[in-house]
Formats: structure tokens, C-alpha cells, sequence
């Protein structure tokens, strides 16, 4: 295309006017407050706090603060280790598919979670190589 029927290289796209803005979103004084970093409202009622039940909860009452705690359980502590995941394209039939794809969502399952169990399943079935 020539550089004069381009019209972002040519003065006709600066000339252009431009498309109307709009209503604001927010009203002047909400924009001004928070750009001159005035804290926003505060709103009336607080949101409630959900603790767990196995987290240390502090207790403030009007004499003294009470401090209620609960050991936490080993399997909460312990970084839980997922194993290792290789992803893997095969072809299968496509009845067996629709099969699987039907089972999968009746059992609430993924399709992967039924084709690696069947592998587990059936894979001691099969003669391994020897160590030596």
C-alpha cells in the first residue's frame, strides 16, 4: 500500500475528532479524595472474619485479652508433595472414548483419573524386565 493511502502515516487520523468519552465512572470529588490520598469511606458495617477452628484465635474482652489455641494437625503442617505428572497423547478408539467420556462425567471423575487407574490396575498383570 502506497505511503499516502496509509492513514496512520498520513495527517488524516490526527485530524480526526474524537469518539465522545462518555459519563464518568466515578464522581470528581471520589476521583479528587482519592487521588490526594484521602481514605476511602469507611463502609458502616464491618465484614464478618471467618477463622478456621485450628488457627490461634485471639480473644479481646474488656479486661484482659484471652489467647485460645489448638495444635495444629500433622497433615495441615506437612507440605503435602503431589507427584510428578508427564503429559502423554495417545489415540484411542472413539467408541472407547464416548465410553469413557460418558463413565468420566457420570462418576464425577476426569478422564485421566480412570485411564491411570486402569494402568495401575492392569500393569503388574504384564511381564517386567529383570534387574540385575
Amino acid at each position: 500500500m502506497p505511503e499516502r493511502e496509509r492513514p496512520s502515516l498520513s495527517g488524516l487520523s490526527i485530524k480526526r475528532p474524537l469518539p465522545d468519552r462518555g459519563k464518568p465512572v466515578v464522581s470528581i470529588d471520589q476521583a479528587e479524595s482519592a487521588l490526594l490520598g484521602d481514605p476511602p469511606p469507611v463502609p458502616e458495617q464491618p465484614t464478618p472474619v471467618v477463622i478456621p477452628p485450628d488457627v490461634q484465635q485471639t480473644v479481646l474482652t474488656d479486661d484482659h485479652i484471652t489467647v485460645q489455641s489448638t495444635v495444629l494437625s500433622p497433615s495441615l503442617l506437612k507440605a503435602r508433595k503431589k507427584p510428578v505428572k508427564i503429559a502423554w497423547t495417545f489415540k484411542i478408539p472413539l467408541e472407547l472414548h464416548q465410553q469413557l467420556t460418558t463413565v468420566a462425567t457420570h462418576n464425577g471423575l476426569t478422564m485421566s483419573d480412570i485411564v491411570i487407574e486402569a494402568i495401575q490396575f492392569h500393569l503388574p498383570n504384564f511381564p517386567h524386565p529383570s534387574k540385575k
